[in-house]
């Protein structure tokens, strides 16, 4: 009898595991795609589709131009490879925060941990605040 307790509680154990993964996943998943889609844009220098991923409020004052020079200025000897890691995403009802490391030309050794906001608009996730979407102390303490 013992033998069937354990099974059903080790099937139970298992159900809520592959439960809570898969909620975990569902609500994790669209703000990384988004930060991916929007970093891999960048690493390969293509800033005009990048600038189109931004919110509106982002784009007004904003050009690829600007978020070139924002990335140069982030990233000084260019952007290699990035890695944006699942277990760094804060989610608040429409607005998320993403981590990426930045990994540089220089070898790709030298990393930058910078921060993309995110804001769910018409139930896509777009990079919006900040500095076209990063939060990093260098571009908020130099002038812009």
């Amino acid at each position: 009898m013992w033998i069937y307790l354990l099974v059903g509680a080790v099937v139970v154990i298992v159900g809520l595991a592959v439960a809570s993964g898969t909620i975990w996943v569902d609500k994790v998943k669209p703000p990384i795609d988004a930060a991916n889609d929007y970093l891999r844009d960048i690493s390969h220098g293509n800033y005009r589709s990048a600038f189109a991923q931004l919110c509106a409020r982002e784009r007004v004052d904003g050009s690829p131009r600007s978020l070139a020079d924002t990335v140069d200025r982030l990233v000084a000897f260019g952007l290699d490879d990035y890695e944006v890691s699942p277990f760094e995403v804060h989610i608040n009802g429409s607005r998320a925060t993403v981590q990426a490391d930045l990994n540089t030309g220089s070898g790709g050794t030298a990393a930058n941990t910078v921060r993309i906001h995110l804001q769910k608009i018409d139930g896509s996730w777009r990079p919006c605040g900040g500095q076209f979407g990063f939060e990093d102390e260098r571009l908020t303490s130099s002038a812009l």
